[in-house]
């Protein structure tokens, strides 16, 4: 997941991209399909780099792996924290969506729009495992 996040990070903040990613690709609705609908057609073969894509599929994949593999002791206890993490993590999302239809505008939002697809499961991770953390130190300490 690590490397994800740096690609992600370089992709976002300084628009990296790999040269060799420059790929034909199916794009559905094209640009000024939504302003002249009737007329444009519905998809098209378009160049694009594809590294934007790239990023956001491996941290996606990663994401998911890191936060849905099982323990090594799964029980009752492990699935009430993965729900209540996932709650909690969807709540945060939505607050933090709000938040930026509140305060950002333009392309300041849309960047916004590109991390905030990401939080849910970021979130989900950082809850998820501090709450495990937390559990197994009181244990330990008992």
């Amino acid at each position: 997941m690590i490397p994800s996040v740096v690609l992600g990070y370089m992709v976002i903040f300084n628009d990296f991209e790999f040269p060799f990613l420059n790929i034909k690709v199916l794009s559905l609705l094209p640009a000024g399909s939504a302003i002249t609908p009737i007329t444009s057609p519905l998809w098209e073969i378009i160049n694009n780099n594809f590294t934007q894509e790239l990023a956001g599929i491996l941290f996606i994949v990663s994401a998911i792996f890191v936060a849905f593999s099982k323990e090594k002791k799964e029980d009752e206890y492990i699935a009430k924290i993965r729900l209540e993490s996932l709650l909690w993590a969807t709540y945060t999302t939505f607050v933090i969506h709000i938040l930026c239809l509140l305060f950002f505008y333009d392309f300041t939002y849309f960047r916004s729009m590109i991390i905030n697809m990401f939080t849910l499961l970021i979130v989900f991770i950082v809850r998820y495992n501090f709450i495990i953390y937390r559990s197994k130190f009181i244990s330990n300490e008992e």
